[in-house]
C-alpha cells in the first residue's frame, strides 16, 4: 500500500529519475570496460605474437652461429645464403633486399629449421678484418653480419656481428 503512496506524489518521481541515472551510468562504466579488457586483450595478443617472432629470428640467428662455428667455409665458395659487400646487400638496404631482390643480389635468404615458412636468415661476408696481418702463415679475421627474420603476423629482424677465424 506505501508503495502505490510513494508513486503518486513527487517523491516517488525523484526515485525513479535517480534509478535511472543510476542504471545508465553503470551501463556507462560497464561499456568503458568492456572496451578496456579488449584493448587489453589485442595489447596482450600483438606482444605474444612479437616475442614468438623475436625468439624466431632469434633462434635463426643462432642457428647460423651454430653453422659457421661447427662447419668449414671456403670464402671463395661460400654457400648460397652468404653474400659479401659488393652484392649492395647492407644495413639500408637489407629490407627491400629479402622481399624484391633476393635473386639478384647473389645471396638467398635460407629457410630457418625453427620455422621453415616464417623465420629465415642471411648472412654479408665483409672482407678481412682492418689491421689484421696481411702474413699468410697467420690466420685471418673475416667479419660477417647475421640476419635473422620472423615476419609472422608482424616481422622481426635481427642483425648481429660475428668474427670467424679462419684456420
Amino acid at each position: 500500500m506505501k508503495i502505490t503512496v510513494i508513486l503518486k506524489d513527487q517523491n516517488g518521481a525523484l526515485m525513479i529519475l535517480l534509478s535511472v541515472m543510476l542504471l545508465v551510468l553503470l551501463t556507462i562504466i560497464s561499456i568503458a570496460a568492456s572496451r578496456t579488457a579488449n584493448t587489453e586483450l589485442k595489447i596482450a595478443g600483438n606482444e605474444y605474437f612479437y616475442q614468438r617472432c623475436f625468439y624466431n629470428a632469434e633462434g635463426a640467428v643462432m642457428e647460423t652461429v651454430d653453422f659457421l662455428e661447427t662447419t668449414e667455409i671456403s670464402i671463395e665458395e661460400p654457400p648460397n645464403w652468404i653474400g659479401s659487400d659488393g652484392n649492395a646487400i647492407n644495413d639500408e638496404t637489407v629490407f627491400t633486399y629479402w622481399e624484391v631482390d633476393a635473386e639478384a643480389g647473389g645471396a638467398t635468404p635460407e629457410g630457418s629449421v625453427i620455422n621453415l615458412k616464417d623465420t629465415s636468415y642471411l648472412a654479408v661476408h665483409h672482407g678481412v678484418i682492418s689491421g689484421n696481418s696481411l702474413d699468410m702463415s697467420k690466420p685471418s679475421i673475416n667479419t660477417i653480419s647475421i640476419y635473422g627474420r620472423c615476419k609472422n603476423k608482424g616481422m622481426v629482424m635481427l642483425k648481429v656481428g660475428y668474427q670467424k677465424v679462419d684456420k
